[in-house]
């Protein structure tokens, strides 16, 4: 498979080629790892969050990275987290992802025929989503662990990165009824169960985030949200709730819960 410049995809360990990859010294974990294609076929897969290089300030995780990380580890591949583009050559399969618009992308390196990339930033609302083996894959929520090593020192700037080091993340529904115009949810129909918590909770995580469009628009909202009450954690909406359809219930219920930096409501049209 080739990456034609509109969906992710992925590509079957069996049919990976290992064509123009560089030898490195030592590998890590090499004398544990399994290869269950064979070790000639225990290919190198570079990772880039591409809003993480460009944006000096971005401080936080991008979940298809992640999820993609998980998943080819478990394939028994190496994964790595690009912290800059110059050594994107080194890697036989990049994966290159964006949520910002804005975010630049070199066009050398998307235009490489061992790179396939996705994301709103690159498609906006016609973002394709990932596959089903990779959409419902725990997140490696050691990805970034290196890169918060080299940042982090001192109590500041451990808070500064507290989302790649004390939450799980995830959607546990997606989708809005809303279709505001400006919105990458403009084409959704309606928000719908996504992921079940324990599809992305980390019991060794003390705190929940949640991604969701429309949390509160999911027919079976409070089904989902006793299973967030049971973990006893920390959460938090990230995305913003909408006040609008929120009643008594839903207030019992968050105040119930242990909230996390407090509520953030969406504010989409100034005559609400």
């Amino acid at each position: 498979c080739r990456n034609h410049g509109s969906k992710w995809k992925i590509i079957l360990p069996g049919r990976m080629q290992g064509k123009g990859r560089k030898k490195r010294g030592s590998q890590r974990g090499e004398e544990n790892r399994n290869y269950p294609y064979g070790k000639e076929q225990a290919l190198r897969i570079g990772i880039i969050d591409a809003d993480l290089l460009y944006r000096k300030r971005h401080r936080f995780p991008n979940l298809a990275c992640m999820k993609l990380s998980a998943y080819w580890k478990e394939q028994g591949f190496e994964t790595e987290l690009l912290l800059d583009y110059s050594q994107a050559g080194e890697y036989d399969r990049l994966y290159v992802s964006k949520v910002f618009t804005d975010t630049f992308v070199p066009e050398h390196i998307l235009t490489r025929e061992t790179t396939i990339y996705g994301g709103t930033g690159f498609f906006y609302d016609k973002a394709p989503v990932l596959p089903e083996a990779v959409e419902h894959h725990t997140p490696d929520y050691h990805l970034y662990d290196q890169m918060v090593k080299e940042h982090s020192e001192g109590e500041k700037k451990k808070k500064e990165f507290q989302f790649y080091t004390e939450y799980s993340i995830g959607f546990l529904t997606r989708g809005c009824f809303r279709k505001c115009s400006f919105c990458v949810n403009k084409n959704s129909t309606g928000a719908a169960p996504a992921s079940p918590l324990e599809e992305f909770y980390d019991p060794s995580r003390k705190k929940l985030c949640f991604l969701d469009d429309n949390f509160f628009a999911c027919a079976g909202w409070e089904k989902i949200f006793s299973s967030v009450l049971e973990t006893g954690r920390r959460f938090q909406f990230r995305q913003g709730l909408d006040l609008r359809i929120m009643q008594k219930r839903q207030m019992e219920l968050l105040a119930s819960g242990k909230l996390d930096n407090g509520m953030i409501f969406a504010f989409d049209h100034i005559k609400d």
